[in-house]
This record gives C-alpha cells, sequence and structure tokens, in this order.
C-alpha cells in the first residue's frame, strides 16, 4: 500500500513538473519498463488533464474593482492616533526624568570642593557618597513604588478591557 503512494507521489511530482532533472529521467524509464507504473501514469495523467480541461478560471465582474472601493470608502476612517495618546502622562514621565537629573547634577556640585572661584568646578566624583543615596531602605522603597504603579497600571488596563467603549451611539 506505501508502495503505491510513494508511486502516486511521484508521478504526481513529474505530471506536475516539480522533481529535478534525474528524477524525472528515472521515473520516465520506469513508466516504460514497468506495467505498475505504466497503469499508475495513465491513470493519474488521465485525471490531470481532465482536471486541467474541466477547470475553468473564474473572471470577476468588471465592476469587482469598483465595488471593492466603494465598501472601502463606506467604512469609518480611524481617529488619529493622538486621542489615545495622554500628553499629561508623558509630561508627568519627563518631568520625572528631568528632576531626576536636575536632583543627581546638584548633589554632585554641592558635594564638590571647589578651590578656585571664578573657574569652572573640577567635578570629583570620588567625593560623591552613593552609598547613602542607595541604601538598602532606599532601594526596598523604590521597589515597593514601582510595584505598586505597576499593579495599578494592570488593573486600569484590565477595566478598559472589561468595559465596553460607547462611540458612535454603539458599543463596540
Amino acid at each position: 500500500m506505501e508502495a503505491n503512494e510513494e508511486i502516486e507521489m511521484q508521478l504526481w511530482e513529474y505530471l506536475d513538473g516539480t522533481c529535478n532533472v534525474p528524477d524525472m529521467q528515472r521515473i520516465s524509464i520506469l513508466i516504460e519498463r514497468d506495467s505498475v507504473w505504466k497503469q499508475k501514469y495513465g491513470e493519474l495523467s488521465a485525471l490531470h488533464s481532465g482536471i486541467a480541461n474541466s477547470m475553468e478560471l473564474e473572471q470577476p465582474s468588471m465592476r469587482f474593482t469598483q465595488n471593492v472601493m466603494d465598501m472601502v470608502a463606506a467604512q469609518h476612517i480611524a481617529p488619529a492616533t493622538t486621542k489615545y495618546i495622554n500628553k499629561n502622562i508623558i509630561r508627568g514621565i519627563a518631568a520625572l526624568f528631568i528632576t531626576m537629573l536636575a536632583v543627581i547634577f546638584g548633589y554632585a556640585l554641592a558635594n564638590s570642593g571647589t578651590g578656585t572661584k571664578g573657574a569652572l568646578p573640577k567635578l570629583d566624583l570620588s567625593k560623591v557618597n552613593l552609598g547613602g543615596i542607595f541604601s538598602s531602605t532606599t532601594m526596598t522603597m523604590i521597589i515597593m513604588i514601582n510595584i505598586i504603579i505597576g499593579l495599578v497600571l494592570f488593573d486600569t488596563i484590565l477595566r478598559r478591557k472589561r468595559t465596553p467603549h460607547i462611540q458612535n451611539g454603539g458599543t463596540h
């Protein structure tokens, strides 16, 4: 049974022209010499030519393109993405980073000892004590605050998915 299936697979590749040249030559020799291959080739060749002759390609109607374009034009255009972005959140994040940079820069300037006046101060970062800023208690508090903010954000996202949005009098 598997031999017949294997013969059919190879013959279909031969009929479709998808096999390589050495396989084509080998299969044509088998068709000429082997009666099983010749019988299967006759059956599959008749089926292949029958399918090719009986099937006509369907042509779309003359107005198909225009009908598609009319349906596309009838659809509502999605609103601009600026409605989805809350500018206050972006401003808050920017303010947070700017404040953090200003505090770090101010702390570094305050702790750098300037010996000369009137010249730009030379920053000696070895005098900056980061151990006091990033103590284990401070880092624990920062991590806890970030976890709480993340949970609140996750909760608001889940609530938005549960409540239907009302637009143009319908529910979406």
